[in-house]
């Protein structure tokens, strides 16, 4: 009897430092004090529920790798708790290993279909990863039993990205859509004023921001388009007035500042017109439009000599490199070699010779090789290496050395000018042949008849 009171009095004891304990780690994680309840943690028998409150402090403390390891723990141990794969999703999205995010949600979805959080972040997940088609048909479907905004949203951005141009009123009716259903939204307002103004369509872009800001003048996304749209319209005026508003509201974006900025140099106010588009060029020092338009300004104003700067700047941004259209060129010929397009090999050697590294004269010789062996071109083939041995180095004062492109002479210049002058001899000496074989008479050889 002695010996069973002792254990019934160890039981309770050790039950009680059990309670105990999960009231600390329970107050623990209350306090966001994840740190102590992971220690606590540790003195414990991992049950499932104690492995759930692990991982959420391993993700409140920011450890999200470690997190996941707990909830894949949790998978194994109970496979139809949609939970852990959401839990285990959401770990999995943080480590931007999307994939296998979207495996979990996959799974999840297979135990709960019907659970709209779950559905909505597959499909939020699916547009991250630029799978729109895939996206499409989700949010499509989602949308036949949940004509949410959100759900409507997804379906017209999913549409935007898959069909592009390709299918635009298709993408205008599907915003068109949620405007009836929702007026007050203003991001379908915005988007769809943002698809007319890339389309040219300034009066549709006016209209629909218009209808919005009947019910909220204040919202300064769709002020911002409707903006925009004045001012692509030429309507100058009501485009200040929208502007002088949205910078008020302390709006320093570089679409406001740049468009507000031409709007008044286009009313000849070119002060204002200069302080906000050199506000647009500290934000985009290589916009071309923005350098014109500054530069004008400055011209108009007190910055003379500024202006001159902005518009030498956007001249040599407008005019592309000759070293760059030099390597773009030679990749362009190696493509049409690659792909067997000899024709286009040869004129692009040409061009590239002609227009943009005419110093380097063995391109001459390539373009030779290849009118000669693929194209069967023996006229031009013989042009081009009269043409290369044109440029061959003089000998002694003053003779020139083929260079490459960092000013290194090319090894082996001479021995391909001796190639192509016993080349360009052979050619010169078989067309001889076969014009003495077809009857044909050198008249430079005959003596005239007296």
């Amino acid at each position: 009897m002695r010996t069973l009171l002792i254990c019934l009095c160890l039981w309770a004891s050790c039950s009680f430092l059990t309670a105990q304990n999960t009231n600390s780690i329970q107050e623990a994680m209350a306090n966001y004090d994840y740190e102590t309840a992971l220690l606590l943690m540790d003195r414990e028998t991992h049950t499932l529920p104690l492995l759930y409150q692990k991982g959420k402090a391993l993700k409140g403390l920011g450890d999200n790798a470690k997190a996941l390891l707990v909830y894949k723990d949790i998978i194994l141990q109970d496979s139809l708790n949609a939970r852990a794969y959401i839990e285990a999703a959401e770990c999995s999205k943080s480590l931007f290993k999307y994939a296998e995010a979207l495996e979990y949600y996959r799974q999840a979805l297979n135990i709960k279909p019907d659970n709209k959080y779950v559905r909505l972040q597959y499909i939020n997940l699916l547009m991250n990863m630029k799978r729109y088609r895939e996206s499409l048909e989700e949010s499509s479907l989602m949308a036949q039993k949940d004509s949410s905004a959100t759900v409507l949203h997804m379906r017209a951005e999913s549409m935007e990205n898959a069909y592009g141009n390709d299918k635009i009123d298709l993408v205008i009716e599907a915003y068109r859509d949620i405007r009836k259903r929702y007026p007050e939204d203003f991001l379908s307002a915005a988007k769809l004023g943002n698809i007319y103004i890339a389309g040219n369509q300034y009066e549709d872009a006016i209209g629909v921001t218009e209808e919005f800001r009947a019910i909220d003048s204040t919202n300064i996304f769709v002020n911002r388009v409707n903006a925009q749209a004045y001012c692509l319209n030429k309507d100058y005026r009501q485009a200040i007035e929208r502007y002088e508003k949205l910078l008020q509201e302390k709006d320093s974006t570089f679409q406001t500042c740049f468009y507000a900025g031409i709007s008044y140099y286009a009313v000849e106010d070119f002060y204002p017109a200069h302080d906000l588009l050199e506000r647009a060029y500290k934000e985009d020092p290589s916009n071309i439009n923005v350098l014109y338009y500054l530069g004008r300004s400055c011209a108009k104003t007190s910055w003379k000599d500024e202006g001159v700067m902005y518009l030498e700047t956007a001249v040599d941004l407008a005019m592309t490199n000759d070293s760059v259209m030099s390597r773009l060129y030679v990749g362009l010929a190696d493509c049409y070699k690659m792909a067997l397009q000899f024709k286009d090999q040869a004129n692009t050697l040409m061009t590239l010779y002609q227009k943009y590294d005419p110093k380097k004269h063995r391109l001459l010789y390539d373009a030779a090789f290849v009118y000669y062996y693929q194209l069967r071109d023996i006229p031009k083939a013989e042009q081009c290496l009269t043409a290369f041995l044109k440029t061959r180095p003089k000998s002694g004062k003053g003779a020139t050395q083929e260079v490459d492109s960092d000013g290194v002479p090319i090894i082996g210049e001479n021995n391909r000018y001796n190639a192509a002058e016993a080349w360009l001899k052979d050619i010169r000496e078989r067309r001889k042949k076969e014009d003495f074989f077809k009857g044909k008479v050198d008249t430079a050889s005959v003596a005239p008849v007296r």
